[in-house]
């Protein structure tokens, strides 16, 4: 089973978990395929892990998981929809980029990312403290 190291941490992933983006990230177009690793113990986040690039790791989660009312227009396809996590020392402060998901295609396996113009979405929206 193929790997991928994170912050000196060894993941296992399968490659039923391998994302192809074509166009790549935005500001990132090199990153053209990533593995989606779910972060058991930080449930629901996951890494997004660049295969192209070891220095492209990401932290994603699913917001509707955390932001029940996030409703992007999303294709008409099995789609997960995922946003990027800037996590903060100070967890008070992680936000979520709501404005510019990345939505994957559950049985091709392919992604891309949008920014939603026309929305009231934050690119840095503070996670919901309970």
């Amino acid at each position: 089973m193929p790997k991928v190291t994170i912050f000196g941490k060894e993941y296992s992933y399968d490659e039923s978990e391998v994302v192809s983006f074509s166009e790549g990230l935005i500001g990132l177009p090199e990153m053209r395929r990533a593995a989606l690793i779910p972060l058991a113990d930080y449930e629901p986040f996951f890494w997004l892990a660049s295969l192209d690039d070891e220095k492209n790791r990401f932290v994603v989660v699913e917001p509707q998981r955390i932001f029940s009312d996030y409703q992007p227009e999303i294709p008409n396809s099995p789609t997960m929809i995922l946003t990027i996590v800037k996590i903060s020392s100070e967890w008070e402060k992680t936000t979520v980029n709501l404005r510019a998901p990345i939505f994957i295609d559950e049985e091709t396996k392919r992604g891309a990312q949008f920014v939603l113009t026309d929305s009231n979405y934050e690119l840095a929206e503070a996670i919901p403290q309970n």
